[in-house]
């Protein structure tokens, strides 16, 4: 039972502790027992918080025996990306520049999780602040996937989708960027969904400005929603936050999609894809046409933003190289430091140009969801490669263009969803990216959730 513990949902998890078939205190120990058994070979987990986690799955399990649970996620055990702030536990942004003291407040987002009742685990492993498509850093090592361990869980929030995908938590917490809660949604086998920016709280100002996300990641759609009813509030510490609509994203999973004006673009334009990431995305767009959508090949009229995009990011690097103390910037990964040195070759006016670029993006999009009501594109260009590269042409460059369809969203702040959509001949997940018009949160989740109920799952990893 402690095995198949670990597998539920968040939705099942809730649905037993009603039904007292299990408590939390019996999930937290199956969860805790796939980190033990697992996290030496993965290393998914940058901190393990189980002292707090067996007090906070004792109150809980109390909790539900007087039946007078906090909220939706009372109990269900969930990571947080070690970029995102959590009381009593480090904050290491997966640097060796970092301290390793206690932090004293919690981001926004894990408020919100604990007036819910949710089970903090731990903090997990993350590309170094976030700044690469894969997860390895200096401070913590090396991240695998559990499909393939020589395979990299992509990033920047790799941790976290290793721990839903192996059973050490039942949601996380990821961040994005550029890609960094899809990339690994899709590497690893599970679903992963970047909010509309400003649906759910930042911990801190955003160095990424208005293209910084946090959301959940999870196995099933329906646990997405579940976690985005709790999560998507607002906090006064993140003044530009959305204001709470009163949307029930799990209610509106069981809308139809008959009807959807579907747009299809693989590779929106400009991404070359490899054939078996086409051809499952080719064939995800009939699904939806056998679920009564209307399905048309459109791509919206925009090139590549990567230009104004990584103008915008090298002034994120020097940021954040600026607020390490000089003495330990050495420490920080090349790719950072040679990005934050770029930045200080930018005018005043390339940002000026970068911003207002980003403005005529973001007006093509919502213009293009005017006429359709989602979008499918591959969440990757490619499946899981290798670890120990980022740029699986071969080559080193900096604009990963394997994750093209991510950051063109992130940089128009629009919902984008990854969900399984089948396996390659190796056995590697492929994810399809599911985009709605922005504040169409509840939509986008209908739509992927419609999906994945009418495909096969792809089932567990080999290592899970």
């Amino acid at each position: 039972m402690t095995n198949e513990l670990a597998y539920l949902s968040a939705c099942d998890l809730v649905d037993g502790y009603r039904k007292s078939t299990f408590s939390p205190a019996e999930a937290l120990e199956a969860c805790l027992g796939q980190i033990d058994a697992l996290d030496g070979t993965l290393n998914a987990m940058a901190h393990v918080a189980r002292d707090s986690a067996r007090a906070e799955a004792e109150a809980s399990s109390a909790r539900w025996a007087s039946c007078n649970s906090m909220g939706p996620l009372d109990g269900v055990p969930v990571a947080v990306k070690d970029l995102i702030p959590v009381a009593r536990m480090p904050l290491r942004y997966g640097s060796l520049a970092s301290d390793d003291g206690p932090v004293g407040e919690d981001a926004p987002s894990v408020t919100h999780l604990r007036n819910s009742g949710a089970v903090i685990v731990g903090k997990t492993c993350t590309a170094e602040h976030g700044w690469n498509g894969v997860c390895e850093n200096a401070q913590t090592g090396l991240t695998r996937n559990p499909w393939n361990t020589e395979k990299t869980p992509g990033g920047s929030s790799g941790g976290s989708g290793v721990a839903v995908a192996t059973g050490m938590a039942a949601l996380a917490l990821g961040g994005d960027e550029g890609g960094s809660i899809r990339i690994p949604s899709s590497f690893c086998g599970i679903t992963g969904l970047k909010p509309t920016w400003g649906r759910v709280p930042l911990h801190q100002p955003a160095n990424c400005g208005t293209w910084s996300h946090v959301g959940p990641m999870a196995r099933r759609v329906a646990d997405l929603a579940l976690g985005l009813n709790v999560l998507g509030k607002p906090d006064p510490r993140d003044w530009e936050s959305l204001p709470d609509d009163g949307t029930n994203y799990l209610s509106h999973l069981s809308g139809e999609v008959k009807g959807l004006r579907v747009a299809l673009s693989p590779g929106l334009g400009f991404v070359d894809l490899e054939p078996e990431v086409e051809a499952a995305v080719r064939a995800s767009a009939d699904v939806f046409r056998d679920l009564g959508a209307q399905v048309t090949e459109a791509t919206p009229d925009l090139a590549d933003p990567i230009e104004p995009y990584y103008v915008l990011v090298r002034l994120a690097a020097r940021a954040i190289v600026d607020s390490v103390p000089a003495s330990r910037r050495p420490q920080l990964n090349q790719r950072m430091l040679m990005d934050a040195a770029d930045a200080d070759r930018h005018s005043a006016m390339d940002v000026k140009r970068a911003e207002m670029e980003q403005r005529r993006i973001g007006a093509v999009m919502a213009q293009f969801f005017t006429r359709f009501d989602i979008l499918l594109t591959a969440t990757t260009a490619v499946p899981a490669f290798e670890t120990g590269i980022t740029d699986p042409s071969g080559g080193e460059r900096a604009d990963l263009p394997w994750e093209g369809t991510l950051y063109t969203t992130n940089f128009t702040r629009q919902p984008g969803l990854s969900v399984p959509c089948g396996q390659t001949a190796e056995g590697l997940p492929i994810g399809l990216h599911v985009v709605g018009a922005r504040y169409r949160d509840a939509l986008v989740l209908r739509a992927a959730h419609a999906f994945e109920t009418a495909v096969p799952a792809i089932g567990l990893p080999p290592l899970a």
